[in-house]
């Protein structure tokens, strides 16, 4: 990792969590909860009711050791659910999206992420989400789709890829090394994204290294 800092997805993703995730309030379930902070962003317990961590895994030090496809949670009990880089490793998030849906209120609402072109990230990371599955996703659960961020474009993939690599070389100082000159490189490639040919290209916006989804109970 050492001079290249969070993964350019996670910058994106932290960016949008603190947009989207502005209103939180109430009782929040928080699932696939961790007990060390993957991004920069933190969630906002002091401005809520309650906030409930839940993982399946006890080493999470969550407070319930619970699987997302069944949560142990009453119908209609839960004001916001925060699920963050969870419903890829699942064996069927769409169980997992019903029952986060069973469990909000009615005009409940979601904070759902999703990663798209991206690396595999270990044994059971089993799916990948294209804008048109992310939103399909809410809304067979009968969620509606509020907004949906998408984190990069064809540049931001490519410096995601490169950094991922450069992340993995076995030499700490070859790591350094070449990671100083990724540093500025990657800042070019993320602000290309920007640009509004890339942005109105079908080829080069189709590419996105994962979404954010906010979704709203009807």
């Amino acid at each position: 990792m050492l001079p290249l800092g969070l993964s350019y997805r996670r910058m994106l993703l932290d960016a949008d969590l603190e947009r989207l995730g502005s209103g939180l309030r109430g009782m929040v379930l928080e699932i696939g909860a961790k007990a060390v902070a993957r991004g920069r962003w933190r969630p906002p317990r002091d401005r809520v009711r309650r906030w409930v961590r839940l993982n399946l895994e006890p080493g999470e030090r969550p407070d319930v050791v619970a699987d997302a496809q069944v949560l142990p949670f009453r119908d209609a009990s839960v004001d916001w659910v925060v699920c963050i880089e969870v419903l890829q490793y699942l064996v069927s998030p769409e169980a997992a999206m019903l029952e986060i849906a069973r469990v909000l209120v009615p005009g409940g609402t979601a904070v759902l992420a999703v990663p798209f072109f991206h690396r595999a990230d270990g044994p059971t990371d089993r799916h990948r989400f294209t804008e048109v599955r992310a939103r399909e996703l809410v809304e067979s659960a009968g969620l509606r789709t509020l907004a949906l961020a998408t984190q990069g474009r064809f540049f931001t993939t490519l410096a995601n890829q490169l950094r991922q690599a450069i992340a993995h070389v076995g030499s700490r100082p070859v790591r350094w090394l070449v990671g100083t000159v990724l540093v500025p490189l990657a800042a070019l490639l993320r602000a290309l994204d920007r640009l509004g040919p890339v942005r109105r290209s079908p080829f080069l916006s189709s590419f996105a290294t994962g979404f954010l989804a906010l979704a709203r109970k009807r």
